[in-house]
């Protein structure tokens, strides 16, 4: 039963605290209770089959391995992607009959040594986790062990970019070895399967579907298009073939425009300054640029300072005074409590606080800039934005942004024709909002992206990744402004 298979979960992680699950990582409170008891069926029901040499446990936001897994000794493929995986255990050394291995888009920092003992691996897929330099993250003898190797794929990594890399990692490997290393940039055939959202042409229905995950795809596939599917027959791209045999045959999806919050002129001296800004940032390039998996020709992130404090002695701390004006706006919900990011006076920064605090003065005025411009528009998220993400000439890019707690606002600038950002607001029907001077308020919980467009166009998107969740009610807010 579910106790059950908690405690398989578990037992797979002991140093967690006891009562977790694989669901039970802090940084996955988020998700709907509903996915997550529909992912705990799909793994109890996994989990139940016995005999088969292939094993998927694809999607299933598992933050650790089953032990159960590892009773499998005669499994040939197994594939863990798409997962919230923070760490491969030793027990993975007992599936020596593996000749594919995939781990791609999880959260892993280092390979155990145990990986070594896989000496019929063929395929090993580590694309898209926080795998970093050579040295700390991958045990370079046991890789040398792995002498049947035939790929390695380390892509979307954003420290394992480099030539020398490649080459370094090369040598480890079996000469015949193909080592895929860096983000390319080419576009690939939409059927090919699961790709980054810089790789996917976001015109295309298929792309617009890639961002859900494949329980939503299969409830979508059941629930608006009467085809249910059995999780252990009909795999992801079954189930995104049927939904687009489905689409085909009902017709393309509805469009319905909205236009932008209009800003007072007031803001018009502000965003002459803020695009005026925008065109003279040297925005890094190549393997410096943030975000990788998405295409842009500039894309930074500016998150709001650290907040310092003296150390306390006391245990409780001595709450700031409160007004009566912002005693108002939190009784009508318009300032969301949420924990400011606190440093105490003289404590040394991390090596990412550093990294944010020298970027986040480089472009202080930009973002002294945008926060006047939103406070223009609504006061309260001003005060409640914790992030701006500042880019250049931002194509298409389907995705989903999963570490948002409320919605965020886009603001587009500079002289261009098209250039929406575009929602699914529900399974058939696309909101496209114009955000050129105006502001869009959207849940990029939902797939979103940006429609085609010629010219030169910036944007400055506000978001929101701490605090209390909140619930996602629609997919985009028109305040009234739809088109025709």
């Amino acid at each position: 039963d579910a106790g059950l298979l908690r405690a398989a979960c578990d037992a797979s992680e002991p140093n967690r605290p006891a009562g977790g699950s694989c669901y039970a990582h802090p940084s996955l409170h988020r998700l709907d209770p509903e996915r997550v008891a529909e992912n705990e069926r799909r793994l109890q029901a996994t989990l139940g089959e016995t005999g088969g040499d292939e094993l998927r446990l694809a999607s299933l936001d598992l933050w650790s391995i089953p032990l159960a897994v590892f009773d499998r000794s005669w499994l040939t493929r197994l594939d863990l992607s798409r997962n919230c995986l923070v760490e491969v255990p030793a027990e993975i050394a007992s599936l020596t009959a593996l000749t594919a291995l995939d781990l791609s888009r999880n959260r892993l920092k280092v390979l155990p040594q145990a990986i070594g003992a896989l000496r019929e691996l063929r395929e090993l897929n580590l694309m898209t986790n926080h795998l970093r330099q050579l040295e700390t993250s991958f045990p370079t003898a046991a890789l040398s062990t792995l002498t049947r190797l035939r790929c390695l794929d380390v892509r979307f990594n954003q420290k394992l970019t480099n030539a020398k890399l490649a080459d370094a990692l090369a040598a480890l490997v079996p000469g015949d070895c193909q080592v895929l290393c860096g983000c390319p940039q080419t576009t690939p055939e939409p059927s090919t399967g699961h790709h980054h959202a810089g790789e996917r042409d976001a015109t295309l229905l298929r792309s617009q579907l890639e961002p859900w995950s494949t329980p939503a795809l299969r409830r979508r596939l059941a629930v608006d298009f009467g085809t249910e599917t059995d999780p252990n027959i009909s795999d992801r791209e079954e189930v995104l073939k049927l939904l687009l045999e489905g689409y085909t045959s009902r017709g393309p999806r509805a469009i319905r425009r909205i236009r932008g919050i209009s800003l007072p002129s007031s803001s018009e001296p502000l965003l002459s300054e803020l695009l005026a800004l925008l065109r003279a940032t040297v925005f890094p390039e190549g393997e410096k640029r943030e975000r990788q998996t998405i295409q842009a020709q500039g894309y930074i992130i500016l998150r709001r300072p650290l907040e310092v404090c003296e150390e306390e002695d006391e245990e409780e701390e001595e709450e700031e005074p409160a007004t009566a004006s912002s005693q108002g706006q939190r009784q009508h919900g318009l300032r969301p409590e949420r924990p400011r990011t606190k440093v105490q006076s003289g404590k040394r920064l991390g090596w990412k606080q550093r990294t944010d605090q020298v970027k986040f003065e480089k472009h202080a005025r930009a973002w002294a800039l945008a926060v006047l411009i939103m406070r223009s528009v609504d006061p309260a998220y001003a005060e409640a934005f914790d992030a701006v993400a500042m880019t250049k000439n931002f194509v298409g890019s389907a995705h989903v942004d999963t570490e948002n707690v409320a919605p965020f606002y886009g603001l587009s600038l500079g002289d261009f024709e098209g250039g929406r950002i575009c929602v699914e607001s529900g399974p058939f029907e696309v909101a496209e909002v114009d955000t050129r001077y105006r502001f869009g308020k959207i849940d990029g919980r939902y797939p979103h992206w940006v429609s085609p467009y010629k010219g030169e166009r910036y944007s400055m998107i506000y978001y929101q990744t701490s605090g209390s969740v909140e619930p996602k009610t629609t997919a985009v807010f028109d305040h009234g402004h739809s088109e025709g």
